[in-house]
């Protein structure tokens, strides 16, 4: 473990993303409280769910510019910092007015989350590593709906759904101050031994020519393939899955189940913790199976591909019967549901030859990925207010994880930013898994 101290900065994405997703959750296993105290129906719910996605839909393409050029290091605190306040706020909300706009401010402060995390993985991670490290930072957007949704719960049940704003928050505000202390690009990081240094600078995108060329910016990115619209969309056909687990998995529990608060979080942590380990174990077997040559050539589209495939197992979970198997079929949707957007998240770095436009493609990419989770749980309090159940509502989720295993298959076959003389040059340059 000497030469991968750069595991440090893995753990601490992993984290970020964790809390950033618990403070998304809070609101789902606080909703049917909230609903209860302010009178909301299930599409007044749907509305307020989705909330925090409009300000933060909005300024995705300036965050990812942003992100550019002040760095990973400065725009993740500062990012950190003002959404763990909002979180916060929400705890003091009167009316379902006030604790909108709490909802708002953390959507618009959480923009910077991708394009930071992936300025982070592209400055920190040897190429062959990049699936795995993107893993592990994403299974925190199931690791904190896990770990977090019993101690919400707990929270909501003996002192009501304002502490578990204010905590949630808190904690937020602890990872920024660990954030700062640690993080510096591997340049200039004094913990790392040189041997690992020069690892790191040795065999990440930034050391190769092509990869150091000029930024194409947002023009180059969307006009001279359509890579970049590919991978956008089939974030967003997979995110609309994702999304019904974050907003709106407890409260399918307790009408399908008749669950209580407590209980709720408990099966709710459960596919998200189990999701979180095997997404990670996947991930680190797709690495070792793809070769550099194939990551080069954008192979990784067939992983991301395969796990949206199975993850349209979602739509069989209302006839399974009992909530044991209810748990196994949610566990194994959720699970190659984050798997495929973990692939498809590292398959953007894959596809990208110039560094100078990390935080630009991962803004897009985020802005396609949430346009769909904007209108996801929404759509689904309308199909629940009008049917009574949550089938035709998985239907869909099954549906476009379908449609984005055809997308990212047809439309991301070729690199974005890559010179047409490099077209036809040896991946020879390309370390070795």
């Amino acid at each position: 473990m000497r030469d991968q101290k750069r595991f440090l900065i893995y753990i601490l994405l992993f984290l970020f993303l964790s809390f950033y997703s618990l403070d998304r959750v809070t609101m789902a296993v606080a909703g049917s409280s909230v609903a209860k105290e302010m009178g909301l129906s299930p599409v007044s719910l749907g509305y307020l769910f989705s909330s925090y996605l409009w300000l933060y839909a909005f300024v995705l393409l300036p965050a990812g510019a942003v992100t550019d050029r002040l760095g990973a290091r400065r725009t993740s605190a500062l990012a950190a910092t003002f959404w763990s306040l909002c979180q916060a706020l929400g705890g003091a909300a009167t009316s379902i007015f006030t604790l909108l706009l709490t909802r708002l401010g953390l959507g618009l402060f959480e923009s910077a989350a991708n394009p930071c995390a992936h300025k982070a993985i592209r400055e920190w991670t040897p190429r062959s590593e990049r699936g795995l490290a993107t893993a592990i930072w994403y299974a925190g957007t199931n690791a904190g709906p896990a770990l977090g949704s019993p101690l919400v719960a707990w929270l909501i049940t003996y002192y009501g759904w304002r502490s578990a704003f204010v905590v949630t928050g808190a904690l937020g505000l602890i990872w920024v101050v660990v954030w700062l202390f640690v993080y510096q690009p591997p340049e200039k990081a004094r913990w790392i031994t040189e041997t690992e240094r020069r690892k790191i600078l040795d065999e990440r995108d930034a050391a190769t020519a092509q990869e150091s060329a000029p930024s194409i910016g947002y023009r180059g990115l969307l006009t001279t393939t359509p890579t970049m619209w590919g991978l956008a969309l089939t974030q967003g056909c997979i995110n609309y899955t994702s999304y019904f687990f974050l907003a709106w998995l407890p409260i399918f529990l307790q009408s399908s189940y008749h669950l209580s608060v407590l209980e709720t979080g408990a099966y709710t942590a459960l596919p998200f913790g189990l999701s979180a380990v095997l997404s990670v174990v996947l991930s680190g077997v797709a690495d070792r199976v793809l070769s550099a040559e194939a990551l080069h050539q954008g192979k990784r589209r067939y992983a991301v591909a395969l796990g949206s495939l199975a993850s349209a197992l979602i739509v069989a979970t209302p006839y399974v019967g009992s909530i044991g198997f209810a748990m196994v079929v949610l566990t194994i949707s959720l699970t190659c549901n984050t798997f495929a957007q973990s692939m498809n998240f590292a398959l953007v770095n894959d596809r990208l030859r110039t560094a100078g436009d990390v935080g630009r493609a991962y803004a897009f990419f985020t802005l396609g990925g949430i346009s769909f989770g904007i209108v996801g749980p929404i759509v689904t309090g309308y199909l629940v207010n009008m049917l009574g159940d949550f089938k035709i509502a998985l239907v869909l989720c099954g549906g476009l994880a379908v449609v984005a295993a055809i997308l990212v298959t047809a439309l991301t076959r070729r690199a974005m930013g890559e010179k047409v003389g490099a077209l036809a040059a040896p991946v020879a340059s390309v370390p070795a898994a």
